[in-house]
């Protein structure tokens, strides 16, 4: 009943005096009526991102931080701005647990696509990649701050640009000089601001990281309070929980999280569980362990997940091809047969952009696998379409799991468009499998705890005052397989440190994201 009672507020069709206040925890100090604010929303639901039911309040903005959180007195309130939220809800920005962009490059569109859903900070360096090359991670954040970011942006070390920036590259394993060499860069790159490491273990060359090269890392990590988010070794069925557990095994040293969790061919909602079990029967040993999804059924990445492990690497590829290219498709052939058929494989960049592996097999008259070996190496990308909702709700319905994109502006997926109001509009609004509570702090408070975001992911006061007005009625996500660019709906304002963006596609307005950096009040 409460529930319900909350949705229909929500959607302004019933009175908030007809509730029950005990159960709605309203700040209770007065603002100060002698200052003038920057920015005040007046009037709209508070959903404040902890999980506590909402509640009809005000916030007052004051330079870029939240000042006030609460019932104010409009005849009292002086502002330069005022956004009228009646019948919306105000949340904190949310964050993006997993996300990639390169923001320094101008056709990332200074990454508004996350901001035109209401991300107002990313979690950019994953998979094991880093994202600022051969900058340091200082020089890279002052670049940010002086190109200008749509969203904040928080950062993680690639685990597999460690490896390279070493020496130890794509070996079976690194030397004792080598991963001297990584833990030093991942020191470094810890004490300018990163917040953790990311490892890509399905992935070149992170696939190769043996038990006692990964611990050497994540004892560096733990020692600075960091976070390891995983791109785990296997996500099939039959290899994710073995892979869960190898990353909960680093957890002896620093806090690991299963980032973009899923289960490939899972069938059931109890493979799900099954899997969230093992993380929590983690949490009950002491360790800290957590997890973010998505809300799409598809994963996105190159056809090297389609190959054998002996032709993983370019130069297996090329001897596969050359000596070993019947065993080579027969391999294909099953590969693509277990991952739903050609039909699921949808080609998302290149000449064949938009269609599936069987549309250009019937274009070209050649069977798939052949297709795959053509394309080259590592092929153009693609989306695969290799998870059910049962299983995946499990993740998406946990109110321990955070929220996540996996989208890129780059990224014809629709995830990179529409993951966040996705869930509004779907799980909230229409499904009902979570209240607007308990979907706000997954996608806020709840992400920000993870990482070590301090100053976010709450409206609370003394924080940042990163902010959405969302009309819940009209949040549509917009994107799908046939308009991927398509944009979401309902978000009336997003704001990024006490500025009201423009997040219009072709906005030429000042970007008011900026860096962060751990260990600082960010």
């Amino acid at each position: 009943m409460k529930f319900i009672l909350q949705t229909l507020v929500f959607l302004g069709l019933f009175s908030l005096s007809s509730c029950s206040q005990k159960d709605i925890a309203v700040e209770r100090n007065t603002p100060n009526y002698a200052l003038e604010y920057d920015l005040y929303i007046h009037g709209g639901m508070i959903v404040d991102g902890t999980g506590k039911p909402p509640y009809k309040g005000d916030v007052l903005v004051r330079d870029s931080q939240i000042a006030f959180v609460g019932k104010t007195d409009q005849t009292k309130t002086r502002a330069i701005q005022i956004l009228d939220a009646k019948h919306k809800i105000v949340t904190p920005g949310f964050i993006d647990a997993h996300a990639h962009g390169a923001p320094l490059q101008d056709n990332n569109d200074y990454l508004k696509n996350f901001l035109r859903q209401g991300v107002t900070t990313v979690i950019l360096g994953q998979d094991g990649s880093s994202p600022n090359n051969e900058m340091s991670f200082t020089n890279w954040l002052a670049a940010i701050d002086n190109h200008g970011t749509g969203p904040n942006i928080a950062a993680l070390v690639g685990h597999g640009s460690l490896r390279l920036r070493s020496g130890g590259g794509e070996k079976n394993k690194v030397t004792q000089q080598e991963q001297g060499k990584m833990e030093a860069l991942l020191k470094s790159a810890m004490e300018q601001g990163a917040y953790g490491l990311s490892t890509g273990l399905e992935y070149l060359p992170g696939r190769y990281a043996d038990e006692n090269e990964l611990n050497g890392l994540a004892k560096i990590v733990g020692a600075y309070d960091g976070i390891i988010s995983s791109h785990i070794r296997n996500e099939d069925d039959d290899k994710v929980a073995q892979s869960v557990e190898e990353v909960i095994k680093q957890g002896r040293f620093a806090r690991v999280n299963i980032t973009h969790i899923k289960v490939v061919y899972g069938k059931t909602r109890t493979q799900g569980e099954d899997i969230l079990k093992q993380i929590r029967d983690a949490r009950q040993d002491g360790m800290t362990v957590s997890a973010d999804v998505y809300p799409y059924l598809a994963s996105f990445g190159s056809m090297i997940y389609l190959y054998p492990e002996w032709a993983k690497r370019k130069s297996e590829f090329n001897e596969a091809v050359k000596n070993r290219r019947e065993e080579f498709e027969l391999f294909l052939r099953a590969k693509i047969k277990r991952r739903n058929g050609p039909d699921a494989i949808l080609i998302s960049r290149g000449q064949y952009a938009g269609k599936t592996l069987q549309d250009v097999a019937n274009i070209t008259g050649k069977r798939p696998e052949e297709l795959i070996i053509d394309f080259g190496h590592s092929g153009p990308s693609t989306a695969h379409f290799i998870m059910t909702k049962e299983t995946q709700n499990a993740f998406i319905t946990a109110p321990d799991i955070s929220i996540s994109s996996d989208g890129s502006p780059t990224m014809r997926h629709p995830r990179s468009f529409g993951s966040f109001p996705k869930i509004l509009e779907e799980y909230v609004v229409r499904d009902k499998l979570l209240s607007i509570e308990l979907a706000i702090h997954k996608m806020s408070s709840l992400t920000a705890q993870t990482f070590g975001l301090k100053s976010r992911g709450i409206l609370k006061a003394g924080l940042a005052a990163d902010i959405l007005v969302i009309d819940l009625k009209h949040v549509k996500a917009g994107t799908n397989w046939t308009d991927i660019y398509a944009q979401p709906s309902g978000f009336d304002a997003v704001i990024v440190n006490g500025k009201i963006a423009d997040t219009s596609e072709k906005s030429t307005t000042p970007n008011y994201g900026r860096s962060l950096r751990k260990h600082r009040n960010d």
